[in-house]
């Protein structure tokens, strides 16, 4: 069925016409769990998808900012299914960055949620192609429009849209570890391909709490799109304060996370088991994240084979899976078995992968179009037969893949040899008074900048302890690969909305680097 999709709109319509009135959605308001059924998400994206073409008939590049809700992701999903191109942005975006990315993405109308109002109004002011803002309401507001341009009024056969599934649809800006934004272009026919396959295919009782923010598309193909096709429920977690009181009262059998969240969950769990010494590990788990949660799906960073050691003591299955925006975003999927359990996922099938000079290269129907308006960007982007360059180094084994670090972060020292400090990074992931760290070159020599827990190291002579771990990690790697300084940082690094942290200034020029 899969491959006879190639529109967001054909696989909302798909999933009410299979699934019905199942839950697709379930959320809070206020202290009530609410739910949508996929019959009525259908019903509610095609309102939004009217109301636009009420406002404009003619494809235009929309922007939309918003907090994660039921509402965000049907107003996301029908602005799709209208034939418009969508690019979502991070609601804490600047003024700054908001008229510079507007202006690279030709933006011509701003939906935006009533606390980002203030901002809208000063970024019209500078940025001149912004022709109109419609300030979103509370879910009263969408309600509204949900019954005004309903499928029984009058408004019902605008949306009868015909849609080019091979053209633009979604501009996701990447997060710019290391300085530029490059807008990615991603079509209809990308997102359904990386979402309508069955390679890993939810049951039909999974219950999926969703915790990230929806502007990522790894969020929102993973589980919305992901889940659309599946039939699967996805329960919408809101603000991270809410984590655990919502794990209880979800009770889901999955989530897909970020390594720093598994990191807090396991503690969590640890200082329920040191409360309550009489359970067994699997009834401490239940305290904190509900009686059906089995699954663990980590993205974004390094999921270290220690964490899904512990996670399974509690009866907790944690796997890794790898993408990035370029792909739609998946490249693998999680394999849940536990012959490949600290791999980065299990290749789905949809694109060909293949690796030339240690590095993961993609061919398919899930990579973009290309990076917007930007042409030497896109054919850096792109091999002479096709493949997209992922920057990622590493290997395959067993239809799965084994990331080692990115080629950009590479350290080449003057006698040749090429160091992945991710590598390096990674054996530091384990140790609790190591909260972040970041791996570099300087002067052919190897670096390490590290933020302590602010926590574990009170009273701590941090030197004296930070040297002991840094000993320790030198004494598991090859002469030539040794930290030969570090350096204690009093601040942590900064961060991308994904969570990544920028490594712009740990990147040098060859003459920095000499």
């Amino acid at each position: 069925m899969g491959n006879q999709i190639s529109t967001i709109k054909s696989l909302v319509d798909f999933a009410a016409e299979k699934y019905g009135d199942k839950d697709f959605c379930r959320f809070f308001r206020g202290d009530e769990m609410c739910a949508k059924s996929f019959v009525e998400f259908r019903e509610d994206c095609y309102a939004v998808s009217r109301y636009i073409k009420t406002i404009e008939k003619e494809k235009m590049h929309i922007a939309f900012i918003g907090n994660t809700n039921y509402e965000y992701i049907a107003c996301l999903t029908g602005m799709i299914c209208s034939g418009n191109v969508v690019v979502p942005f991070a609601p804490d975006i600047s003024v700054d960055e908001a008229c510079n990315l507007f202006d690279d993405a030709d933006i011509e109308m701003l939906f935006c949620e009533e606390e980002f109002s203030e901002k809208a109004k000063q970024i019209s002011e500078r940025y001149k192609g912004l022709r109109q803002i419609v300030s979103l309401g509370d879910w009263h507001w969408f309600d509204d429009v949900f019954k005004k341009y309903s499928s029984d009024s009058e408004y019902a056969s605008l949306s009868d849209v015909e849609i080019d599934p091979h053209s633009c649809a979604l501009i996701i800006y990447t997060s710019g570890t290391t300085g530029e934004r490059k807008g990615v272009m991603l079509s209809n026919s990308n997102l359904t391909s990386n979402s309508c396959y069955d390679t890993y295919k939810s049951r039909d009782d999974e219950v999926n709490l969703s915790l990230l923010p929806m502007h990522h598309v790894f969020c929102y193909a993973c589980d919305v799109l992901k889940n659309l096709y599946d039939g699967s429920t996805v329960c919408l977690n809101g603000s991270l304060i809410n984590l655990y009181k919502n794990f209880l009262a979800f009770e889901p059998t999955v989530t897909r996370i970020v390594p720093l969240l598994c990191k807090s969950i396991l503690t969590k769990i640890k200082i329920a088991e040191r409360r309550n010494p009489d359970l067994l590990p699997r009834q401490v788990a239940d305290l904190v994240v509900g009686k059906k949660l089995t699954r663990l799906i980590a993205g974004s960073a390094f999921l270290s084979g220690a964490l899904i050691d512990e996670f399974e003591k509690y009866g907790i299955v944690a796997r890794q899976g790898y993408g990035m925006s370029e792909c739609s975003p998946r490249i693998t999927t999680s394999d849940f078995s536990a012959e490949n359990k600290y791999s980065n996922g299990v290749l789905h099938g949809v694109d060909d992968v293949r690796v030339v000079d240690s590095e993961i290269q993609v061919k398919g129907p899930s990579v973009m179009l290309g990076y917007y308006k930007k042409p030497e960007r896109t054919a850096e982007a792109f091999t002479e037969d096709g493949y997209l360059h992922t920057g990622d180094l590493g290997y395959t084994e067993n239809n799965h893949i084994y990331l080692v670090g990115r080629k950009k972060n590479l350290i080449i020292l003057s006698n040749g040899e090429n160091i992945s400090p991710e590598e390096i990074e990674n054996k530091f992931v384990d140790d609790g008074l190591v909260k972040e760290v970041i791996v570099y070159g300087e002067k052919d020599s190897i670096i390490a900048e590290i933020y302590p827990d602010e926590q574990l190291s009170a009273g701590l002579e941090i030197e004296e302890e930070i040297a002991k771990i840094v000993d320790r990690v030198n004494a598991t790697l090859n002469t030539d690969r040794q930290i030969h300084l570090f350096r204690i940082r009093e601040k942590p690094f900064e961060r991308t909305s994904t969570g990544k942290i920028k490594r712009a200034r740990f990147h040098f020029t060859e003459e920095e680097k000499r």
